[in-house]
């Protein structure tokens, strides 16, 4: 299985500018997450899913920095996840869960990035009432170090 969300072109056109790339997944993550709040969660996830792959193009070229490229792609990751579980679909929710973690752990190994790397993973798994685990609090990333750092 290979989630794609985003069409090549809109692909292209998103990868040729940062600035661009990030307007598009607050609005993206802005407009599924309403439509969840709504409990229109099939509506959602097209939303959240082309947000996912620009918050995985933006965490690649670790735009405009790791910890906010990696915030934001955990964060997208659960809230697809999530949609996903809503609508009953497992199949995609544990796919999304392994492939997320997985980016994520590529960090692991790097002494700079592995603490916010095993910091995204966990916000990736659930907390028992089927919604992610809480990663930002106030527009802060919420470190287990006790510091925070201010998202872009």
């Amino acid at each position: 299985m290979n989630l794609r969300y985003l069409c090549a072109n809109h692909r292209q056109w998103l990868i040729e500018n940062n600035d661009r790339a990030e307007q598009a997944w607050l609005d993206w993550m802005e407009r599924g997450r309403m439509l969840c709040e709504e409990g229109n969660h099939s509506e959602a996830i097209p939303y959240l899913g082309c947000a996912f792959d620009v918050a995985g193009m933006l965490l690649t070229s670790e735009w405009p920095s790791y910890a906010v490229s990696a915030t934001r792609f955990s964060e997208c990751a659960a809230q697809l996840m999530a949609a996903y579980r809503k609508q009953g679909d497992e199949k995609h929710h544990h796919y999304l869960l392994v492939g997320a973690s997985s980016v994520l752990a590529r960090k692991l190994g790097d002494r700079d990035k592995q603490r916010l790397a095993a910091d995204c993973i966990s916000a990736l798994y659930t907390d028992g009432d089927d919604e992610p685990a809480p990663l930002l609090a106030g527009g802060k990333l919420v470190s287990h170090g006790g510091a925070n750092l201010q998202l872009h």
